[in-house]
């Protein structure tokens, strides 16, 4: 976290790097900095199960597997739980360090999440994969396709198939219906329950998730392509974010600070002499939205605030807008438009407080043979709850079939 006033604070993912760093800086902070990051090498020392089955199926020996894990965490859990980032943040009295570990997450996020994310970099269950998602997505892809499934790309579906209260299958926007034995939504929570199945299947607890929880916000997200290296720059797995002397206008909102990423450490992104420089700006959904009605105006503004992006990066590194090659802007619309997310959002639901420890069922009110998966089913989202939950409904189908779950590793 970079100020033009002050020290730039960085956050190391070893923890006992990053302590020494914080109290050379702040040591007014000491008691408190010693506090947080000891609580964070304690939770680098637990591991949850990631097989455990779903709520419905536990039994007592997954019960007995989960304890120890759950006890040690129980203390931790309940003490930093009790706050967001935001109250976290307060507590440091260096303004430096406040700000930069504000940087990390959203302030409305549970500090025991971002305590939770120190461990998992400082444990090294963390990191950046070399090439994005995609990679990973392709070879979940690759294995299904192995045995024996069939996908679809470029197919919205705008109707789940019910009968008799079962799902039954699908129809997509081209009219073609498909049928199937069961139905797993991974896609948008709020589009299923309420788009796909016509709001037909919601009780007092489905409303809750919509009226209680909050989505990540949505995001502006700024692409370049630029001739030019930079091996002088630290590989930063979440980027840096520079304080501005100038407040910028985006999106209808003042902008004091610009979070950036280059990635100099992933060559799969640009070719040989080339670096991809990222930035996501959390932003109004409801401007953009309104926006995108009149698109010259829309696409007057997404140039603006390329434009502003080049010229902060310029003067923090120069030359940069001599060597552009390429821009992409994306808003909340695009976000929308792709995948379907409920307000644009990018990641299902914020961790908070309040809903941290909840588990949302995997299963609809009245609907059989209908299952939910992906990032909207357990706070936090992500491409590891996507994996876990999809595996947790693999394990509830064969249940209900009567066949036992099994896995294989090719």
């Amino acid at each position: 976290t970079e100020f033009p006033d002050g020290p730039t604070v960085i956050i190391y993912t070893d923890l006992d790097r990053l302590e020494k760093h914080l109290l050379e800086i702040a040591p007014e902070d000491g008691a408190f900095i010693k506090e947080s990051l000891g609580a964070a090498r304690h939770l680098a020392r637990k591991e949850l199960p990631s097989d455990l089955p779903p709520r419905e199926l536990m039994r007592a020996k997954d019960m007995l597997r989960l304890m120890p894990a759950m006890i040690s965490l129980m203390r931790p859990l309940r003490k930093w739980n009790a706050m967001t980032i935001a109250q976290f943040t307060e507590r440091f009295q260096n303004r430096f360090v406040r700000e930069a570990m504000r940087q990390i997450w959203f302030p409305e996020m549970s500090a025991f999440v971002l305590l939770m994310t120190l461990a998992w970099f400082h444990g090294r269950q963390a990191g950046y994969p070399i090439g994005g998602s995609l990679p990973l997505a392709r070879a979940v892809e690759k294995r299904f396709l192995d045995l024996g499934g069939a996908v679809d790309y470029r197919a919205r579906v705008i109707e789940i198939l019910v009968e008799n209260d079962r799902a039954v299958g699908i129809r997509l926007a081209d009219g073609q219906e498909q049928r199937f034995d069961a139905v797993v939504s991974a896609a948008d929570l709020h589009a299923t329950v309420y788009d796909t199945l016509g709001g037909r299947y919601v009780n007092d607890a489905v409303r809750s998730w919509f009226a209680d929880f909050t989505p990540f916000p949505p995001l502006v997200f700024i692409g370049l392509g630029v001739a030019r290296e930079f091996p002088e720059e630290p590989r930063l797995a979440s980027g840096a974010s520079l304080g501005l002397e100038h407040p910028l206008q985006i999106g209808g909102q003042s902008v004091t600070r610009l979070h950036y990423r280059i990635m100099n450490y992933d060559h799969t992104l640009a070719p040989v002499g080339k670096t991809m420089i990222t930035s996501m700006l959390p932003v109004d959904y409801d401007y953009w939205n309104d926006l995108v009605k009149d698109r010259s105006a829309y696409e007057a503004e997404k140039k603006a605030i390329a434009d502003s992006f080049v010229k902060v990066l310029d003067r923090r590194f120069p030359g940069i807008a001599d060597h552009l090659e390429v821009v992409d802007v994306a808003t909340p619309t695009t976000f929308k438009r792709y995948t379907g997310n409920w307000r644009g959002s990018f990641e299902g639901w914020l961790p908070t407080p309040s809903n941290l420890t909840s588990e949302m069922p995997r299963t609809l009110p009245g609907l059989d043979s209908f299952y939910l998966a992906g990032q909207w089913v357990a706070p936090g989202g992500g491409l590891p709850s996507g994996v876990m939950t999809g595996r947790q409904v693999t394990q509830l189908i064969c249940k209900k079939d009567g066949r036992r779950f099994r896995t294989s590793i090719p």
